[in-house]
């Protein structure tokens, strides 16, 4: 997509100002991409480059990126996905292909399940099928998942990085994709622009929500729900017992649920394979709805 991006700045409910980026044509329809806990809009930078959608926009979700949301404020998944409509409203498209990695993942399938009217098609990204709430019991599962406080240098935090899963396949269009997920302190150091208090409250959004409520919902209402699950290289069956393998075999079994097992990604797949990515959103984005050809589910 070689289209100049806009920002646009719009009010979802009383306090929560929020900010989406949009590329392409002005339409009525197109993709939203909704990142994951602690990132923000411009995560899916080198997915959006190789996107074939005439439309596509990108949102910061309450709380993060530089939408301007307060600590109180309702941090569940269900007002998320009331987020997604006031989104759509504010492009003026009637509808979307709602495209969500990790925790985004969820609000796409809620807002797909609660607003079928509006979601076209709910594409998850290694999240949405599964709660982290099935890890144990919730005291221990929010210990486990509380992030570490960075407090680093930027180029500590960028060797780090570079030193990790992405160091592979490591660009500048990668850091860019996340510099603005930090924020610089006044001692010269860079920490997560969300903050741990919000992170927190939103980790309890998401151990809050059952999946299969939302997954029953939208296969009621027919409407297309397409996942993609990351797994270890040389994995080629579901390993039994394994919180991910065994949501996504529950799910496959629905008829409106396609899910793609991919072996080698990483859970940030949408910078580790961005063509990858962009492909399979592009692959969502021109199968319509109905979804012909999604009778049953199944992997691939």
């Amino acid at each position: 997509m070689s289209s100049g991006r806009r920002d646009v700045r719009f009010t979802s409910a009383p306090g929560i100002d929020l900010t989406a980026s949009v590329w392409g044509d002005d339409d009525t329809s197109g993709v939203l991409l909704l990142h994951g806990l602690s990132q923000q809009r411009l995560f899916w930078g080198p997915v959006i480059s190789r996107l074939h959608a005439t439309a596509v926009a990108s949102l910061d979700q309450r709380g993060h990126g530089m939408s301007d949301t307060p600590v109180d404020a309702d941090y569940s998944v269900g007002a998320c996905a009331g987020d997604v409509v006031a989104c759509l409203d504010a492009l003026g498209w009637r509808s979307a292909f709602v495209v969500g990695h990790s925790w985004g993942a969820s609000v796409a399938l809620r807002a797909a399940a609660v607003h079928s009217d509006r979601v076209q098609a709910a594409a998850l990204i290694d999240g949405g099928l599964w709660s982290p709430a099935g890890l144990g019991p919730r005291d221990e599962v929010r210990a486990r998942l509380t992030p570490p406080t960075l407090g680093i240098p930027a180029e500590d935090l960028w060797s780090r990085v570079r030193s990790g899963d992405l160091g592979s396949t490591w660009t500048h269009e990668r850091q860019q994709a996340l510099e603005l997920t930090f924020v610089t302190d006044d001692q010269g150091l860079l920490r997560s622009r969300l903050g741990l208090e919000r992170h927190m409250l939103v980790l309890d959004g998401l151990l809050d929500v059952d999946p299969e409520v939302d997954l029953e919902a939208c296969e009621a209402s027919g409407t297309p729900v397409w996942a993609v699950v990351c797994e270890e290289r040389g994995l080629t069956v579901p390993v039994a017992g394994d919180l991910k393998s065994d949501a996504a075999a529950r799910a496959a079994e629905r008829s409106n649920v396609l899910v793609h097992r991919w072996a080698g990604a990483i859970h940030d797949v949408p910078l580790q394979w961005p063509d990858l990515v962009a492909g399979f959103i592009d692959t969502v984005a021109s199968s319509g709805r109905p979804a012909d050809g999604l009778a049953t589910g199944g992997g691939a």
